[in-house]
């Protein structure tokens, strides 16, 4: 295994798989990406990102603690957009050969992601690589 690509919206499950990806990552020498996808929202008024700037920067500064503390020094952040985020994932983890996809079992999706089937749900049937959900 050398890449693994692990993504985070900046709830605790989504840290929780990270310092996961990034503890593997680090005892097998791989390449850590740390994927945030801002997703795109559609309104009357136009479309625009459901996370602002500084909730990126939050997201990214976390990422980058919990990385360090894991002591993984191949690790880089990937902020990217999209309508689809489970889409975006599988995307990334192609055009970058990932061999593993890391993400938390429920993230900030709240009641939508009940009723329309959770991110980590279609990113595990979309997937040509494996996938680890931590909980």
């Amino acid at each position: 295994m050398k890449h693994i690509l692990a993504a985070v919206d900046g709830s605790d499950a989504s840290f929780r798989a990270l310092d996961h990806a990034a503890a593997l990552a680090d005892k097998l020498d791989a390449e850590l990406t740390i994927l945030i996808v801002r997703l795109i929202v559609v309104g009357r008024k136009g479309a625009y990102p459901a996370l602002g700037s500084e909730e990126v920067q939050k997201i990214e500064q976390r990422s980058k603690e919990i990385a360090l503390a894991q002591a993984c020094t191949k690790s880089t952040i990937q902020v990217e957009k999209s309508r689809d985020t489970a889409f975006k994932i599988v995307d990334v983890a192609i055009e970058g050969n990932a061999d593993l996809i890391v993400m938390g079992a429920s993230g900030v999706g709240g009641f939508k992601a009940f009723l329309l089937g959770s991110i980590s749900q279609e990113v595990l049937r979309k997937s040509a690589c494996p996938v680890t959900i931590v909980h």
